[in-house]
């Protein structure tokens, strides 16, 4: 908008400073055709006003035309009587006509270069500082949630979304934990199905101490409010490179809570620091929460990467969830515990390793069953609520 200004203002500028060369030298030229089509330009110059293209040209072409109306005075000086009171006349007039167009065009041009250099210079200092200000708008409301996350802690609400799905596989000597993440209507088979994603070494190592399991099912205990429904489950899929399995249990019946799988295109965001809950039956007790962080994303063993937790663990909690705390979203499946020394190692409960969800999908997806793993919107909590204390 400057610059279109500038551009107007030099458009007038040089109608005014031809019209008063006209009239100047009136006495020599009496047609009043050139100064007709000045203004027409200069009309041609504020109508294009916003277009900064045609306007640059017009005001080429105005300029232009005034050195051509320079160069017809000098002709017509020439052609004056030499030494006359009216060439002199004419020869103070023109000089003073060029000196004031040799001024005019250098100061378009150096107001044109101005203005367009503090506008360019504006333009990106704006956009910096948009970008900067929605950085920082994206990185504090992550922020904020995070805090209100850890500050407002509904109790119950933590208990729905990452304790009851939480399940325990049971065999003779062996006990592990695993997470209910499809409860309901298969969209593929149309049955009312339910699966529970746990490790693979639990089904493994319950299969080889309890060997009815292979014919009767894994015993598997689901917690409910106020009961404990105890059903078998067959393993339907496994891949050992990751440690993960998946059983279906043999039930038609619909369990209110299911975990809340962290969506696949977010697993990328997890990161070291991130507040974590593990979940699982330690030592065969019911399900309890214990609370960490992600310490480290990169742990290869065996060919496969798995996450490091340093929330505590302990042997049972294999197969049971890993939740982001802020969030309770499912990010990982607990598979390996720390030990440390030979003979009788000691258990290290803070370096927990797990399998990444974005692992599991991965697998899934080759069996053709990521269909099974839920994601749900998260409700955002309400910073304005942080200074009530919760119902």
């Amino acid at each position: 908008m400057k610059r279109t200004l500038v551009e107007v203002v030099c458009g007038l500028a040089a109608l005014v400073l031809m019209v008063s060369l006209h009239h100047q030298i009136a006495r020599l030229e009496v047609q009043q055709k050139d100064v007709s089509d000045l203004e027409r330009k200069v009309d041609r110059v504020v109508a294009a006003a916003s277009d900064p293209q045609e306007l640059e040209r017009m005001r080429k072409e105005i300029l232009n035309a005034t050195e051509t109306r320079m160069s017809a005075l000098e002709v017509q000086l020439q052609n004056a009587s030499a030494g006359s009171s009216h060439a002199q006349q004419i020869e103070e007039e023109l000089q003073q006509a060029k000196r004031d167009a040799a001024n005019f065009r250098s100061q378009v041009s150096n107001d044109v270069e101005r203005t367009k250099a503090l506008v360019d210079a504006y333009i990106r200092e704006v956009r910096a500082k948009e970008q900067d200000a929605a950085t920082n708008l994206s990185a504090t409301r992550t922020d904020l949630q995070k805090l209100a996350g850890q500050i407002y802690r509904d109790p119950s609400t933590m208990t729905r979304t990452m304790l009851m799905p939480t399940v325990q596989l049971n065999g003779e000597d062996t006990v592990g934990s695993g997470t209910i993440v499809f409860s309901g209507e298969n969209p593929k088979t149309k049955a009312t199905e339910t699966y529970v994603l746990t490790s693979h070494h639990v089904v493994r190592n319950i299969l080889a101490d309890t060997p009815k399991a292979a014919q009767e099912g894994i015993d598997v205990t689901i917690y409910l409010a106020g009961e404990r429904v105890n059903v078998k489950g067959r393993m339907i899929a496994s891949q050992t490179k990751i440690d993960a399995a998946l059983v279906r249990l043999a039930t038609d019946r619909k369990f209110e809570f299911v975990a809340n799988v962290l969506p696949r295109a977010e697993c990328g965001q997890v990161k070291v620091w991130d507040p974590v809950c593990a979940v699982g039956c330690p030592l065969g007790n019911d399900p309890v929460p214990s609370h960490g962080e992600v310490s480290s994303l990169n742990n290869e063993l065996n060919g496969s990467n798995y996450w490091m937790i340093n929330a505590p663990t302990y042997f049972g909690n294999s197969g049971g969830g890993i939740y982001r705390a802020d969030t309770r979203q499912l990010i990982g499946v607990f598979s390996k515990i720390y030990t440390h020394g030979k003979g009788t190692p000691v258990v290290v409960p803070h370096m927990g390793l797990c399998t990444p969800i974005e692992s599991v999908y991965a697998w899934l997806a080759e069996e053709k069953l990521d269909h099974l793993l839920q994601s749900q919107p998260v409700p955002r909590v309400d910073l304005s609520q942080l200074a009530a204390p919760p119902k």
